[in-house]
């Protein structure tokens, strides 16, 4: 069929139906633009970190980084002077905390090495408050970027408050960096004053190397690693973007996975739209059919009219996307909850990533009317002419098959392992599992509802109408199914995380005060006389110094975190450690590791393993493996005195401090406040405190996964209210006759909202059953493989409860509201009409 003519035949019957066009597009385009949104923020945000990344490298082609409390300064000097080295710059990288609880990054360079490497180092001559060269080297002078000055509203000239090593000081805002702006937030100071103010005498984070125009990158890279102490590791230049893509990789692949559940709700209403229309368009068809047109070309001009549908939709979608991503940003950064991107903000859509979500989006819909074309080929020409069913003939049932396919060939995908770090045989189970939940539907509906016998008459007729479900009703069930399932899903994984962090919370936060030596950054740390301080103070019983650091495992290893404390029998049971046996003493160190360490190294226990501490290789015996919610990416715990053997670090970043039975926990406060008079930004939180703050940072992680729960159950039920709609319409003549009958107009409204409670009670069933086997999946294979966490399934079944009961209830008062048009005079007048 040409396109002059399928755009002729498709152009009347899309503007007959106005409003449920509309509707579809509506949750077409939303299902888009969420999926845009969610996209477009996570590819500004990696966008950022490369663009600060590669504008702090300037022309830099490696970089040495060591962990994060960095290395030895004294390898500076023979890398700087090899042959194949044009320019070396050393950087000291702390994250310091502002005196108002916030942090923000700060480098410290040697201007006159870092300029050669990146000449936005300095600063335009306007903006320098007080000329000189003896001002580059001031240990109280500090440079901003743009984009921190905007932020901390500050001008050259200002003062700036950080907490340092010796408690808050102020710095004098010496100018700005004006060419920094794709820096990101940063504040710049001499190298040798960050190394004094932040406790880093004699270390380095990072050296960036310029090399030779004739120098071989590579071969100059493998002589490096050979030289370079243990922890101390050599990459391309500006590799912390890879390294930043690498460890939100499965936080956006799931979140962007969830944000498509709400496109592919929108296409099952375009299912239902064009089966409605089908449905309605039988003369029609029979008709072109009778003219000669094939069932080939039939199935054209549906694949036309859902790409139309599809194509609008995505269009606006798309638009609509990128305007709330451009929102979001500028209100609240791209941070979506997990705490990955805070602070980054700048727009930078992904023009291949959105134009794979429409074609997505155009793609479910032609698939969708190809689905309705299958039921329309099966018209007979002869009976279609003189009939006027408003549903289209059933497909052959073969469905339930297909539901059990499906089923069983998602089993044996649950037990493969991790591709590039992603669960994709989870995703790909319960995608089947979906198809099968689909699948089920109609066979179901038949089985169920045919067991039933109402006595009631209204309860009767209603229940024979939805006991074989309309095939563009059908398609409108199969929308709350999906979004059922993925709800439900989504709330047994939840609450399962939940339940299982509040009680590794329980088990791990069991001192009765926490103190920290600043809210964030770590730029500050008590040292061994201050922790002898607090641990003299009245009430205090005893006190466990942590120590936290992080290792650089290799140029393609994921980093290591190492928490130095005090270990015994009841911290490992906080930790959940297994074996739980205190390990016996071989001569090596004991450490224990998280689970993330043990999947991504390959360690088990008993194993003995070689650690980068300290700028030394050091042999532990991997005593058991923990359970730490808190870092991602794997983590150490060592014994307090064992670190400090090794590195002669007797700092701490925070203090556990266990009071005396009867102790007043404030008054212990203000005597741990006026023994530190440094610290003016001291952290003091109780126990209770500090667990109720993490569950509140975990419900907020998860604020944007309920929002895109709550569209897609909100497309879902209107593809069942707009198809009820539509149907009752249809069905005016058959209301007519109803009320010629004796049936009062709030008798017919009364059976329809049966039979959106009937659908609605349907999809609710069939979405639960898939759901409670699609959490399992969430909690033992997607999370497990993606963040390397183990949790304990918990089945909330209040929250379950109320999603059947709020979906049933919906589709009930939608089914009767959106009818309430269809059973007035106007069913009366219908039966009358011979057309």
């Amino acid at each position: 069929m040409r396109p002059a003519v399928a755009a002729m035949l498709s152009r009347g019957t899309l503007a007959a139906s106005r409003f449920r066009l509309g509707l579809t597009l509506a949750c077409v385009a939303l299902g888009v633009a969420l999926a845009g949104a969610v996209h477009t923020v996570h590819s500004s945000a990696l966008a950022e970190i490369d663009r600060a990344a590669r504008a702090l490298a300037g022309a830099a082609d490696l970089e040495i980084r060591g962990p994060r409390s960095g290395f030895d300064d004294a390898i500076f000097a023979p890398i700087a002077a090899r042959p194949e080295v044009a320019a070396a710059s050393p950087i000291v990288e702390v994250e310091a905390a502002l005196a108002n609880g916030d942090s923000i990054r700060l480098l410290g360079i040697d201007g006159f090495r870092a300029v050669s490497l990146q000449p936005a180092f300095v600063a335009s001559a306007a903006s320098i408050s007080v000329p000189g060269i003896a001002t580059l080297v001031d240990p109280d002078a500090v440079w901003l970027s743009p984009v921190a000055a905007a932020r901390l509203d500050l001008q050259p000239g200002s003062a700036l408050a950080l907490v340092t090593a010796s408690g808050v000081r102020r710095f004098h805002v010496a100018g700005l960096l004006p060419h920094l702006h794709a820096g990101g937030e940063l504040v710049v100071m001499d190298i040798a004053a960050a190394q004094a103010h932040f406790d880093r005498l004699g270390k380095l984070s990072r050296i960036d190397l310029r090399l030779r125009a004739d120098a071989d990158v590579e071969r100059v890279k493998s002589v490096l690693e050979r030289s370079l102490p243990p922890g101390v590791v050599v990459s391309q230049a500006a590799s912390l973007s890879g390294r930043a893509a690498e460890i939100t990789r499965a936080y956006r692949v799931n979140l962007d996975a969830l944000s498509m559940v709400a496109l592919a709700t929108g296409a099952c209403l375009v299912v239902s739209s064009l089966a409605l229309q089908a449905a309605r368009r039988r003369q029609e068809f029979a008709l072109l059919r009778a003219l000669g047109v094939t069932r080939r070309e039939l199935a054209g001009l549906l694949a036309f009219e859902g790409a139309l549908i599809g194509g609008v939709g995505a269009v606006i979608g798309t638009a609509l996307g990128l305007l709330g991503s451009r929102l979001l940003l500028e209100r609240w950064g791209a941070d979506l909850g997990a705490g990955y991107f805070s602070g980054v903000g700048t727009f930078s859509p992904d023009p291949w990533g959105l134009a794979g979500i429409a074609l997505l989006g155009i793609g479910m819909s032609v698939a969708g009317s190809l689905w309705v074309a299958r039921a329309v080929a099966r018209i007979a020409v002869a009976e279609a002419l003189r009939d006027r069913a408003v549903d289209l003939p059933r497909v052959a049932g073969a469905s339930h098959w297909i539901a059990a396919v499906c089923f069983v060939a998602g089993i044996p995908l649950l037990v493969l392992p991790p591709m590039m770090g992603l669960p994709l045989g989870g995703y790909a189970a319960i995608a089947l599992w979906l198809a099968a939940a689909v699948a089920i539907v109609a066979p179901l509906c038949r089985l169920v509802l045919g067991r039933l016998a109402p006595t009631r008459a209204i309860s009767l007729l209603a229940l024979a109408q939805v006991r074989h479900l309309p095939g563009h009703l059908t398609a409108s069930v199969a929308g709350i199914v999906v979004s059922a399932a993925l709800c439900a899903a989504m709330a047994i994984m939840v609450f399962s995380f939940r339940v299982t962090l509040e009680e590794w919370l329980a088990g791990v936060v069991g001192a009765d005060l926490y103190v920290r030596s600043s809210p964030s950054g770590d730029g500050a740390a008590f040292s061994e006389a201050d922790q002898q301080r607090i641990a003299a103070l009245p009430g205090v019983r005893a006190i466990e110094p942590l120590r936290y650091d992080r290792l650089a495992m290799g140029q393609k290893a994921a980093p290591l975190s190492l928490v130095a404390r005090p270990i015994d029998a009841r911290i490992l049971a906080g930790f959940q450690a297994e074996p739980r046996d205190w390990p016996t003493a071989d001569g090596t160190l004991p450490v224990w590791i998280s689970e993330a360490a043990r999947d991504l190294y390959g360690w088990r226990a008993g194993d003995l393993v070689r650690l980068p501490i300290a700028g030394q290789a050091v042999d532990v015996r991997i005593a058991g493996v923990i359970r730490d919610y808190a870092r991602t990416w794997g983590a150490v715990l060592i014994r307090t005195g064992d670190y400090r053997r090794l590195t002669g670090d007797a700092r701490a970043n925070d203090l556990a401090i266990h009071l005396q039975p009867g102790a007043d926990a404030s008054q212990v406060q203000k005597a741990i406040r006026a023994s530190l008079p440094r610290f003016e930004t001291l952290a003091l939180e109780e126990a209770g405190e500090i667990r109720r703050r993490s569950l509140a940072i975990f419900d907020r992680s998860f604020a944007v996964t309920y929002a895109l729960e709550a569209i897609a159950i909100v497309i879902g039920l209107a593809g069942v209210t707009s198809s009820f709609a539509a149907l009752a319409w249809s069905r005016r003549r058959e209301f007519g006759v109803l009320r010629f009958l004796g049936l009062r107009r709030g008798e017919i409204l009364a059976m329809l909202a049966v039979e959106g409670a009937a659908a609605g009670a349907l999809g609710a069933l069939i979405g639960l059953a898939a759901g409670a086997a699609i959490g399992a999946v969430l909690v033992q294979v997607v999370t497990r493989q993606s963040f390397h966490w183990s949790l304990e399934m918990h089945w909330p079944a209040t929250a379950l409860a109320a999603l059947a009961l709020g979906i049933v209830a919906a589709c009930a008062l939608g089914a009767r509201a959106s009818a309430a048009f269809a059973v007035g005079r106007e069913a009366i007048l219908a039966v009358k009409d011979d057309a």
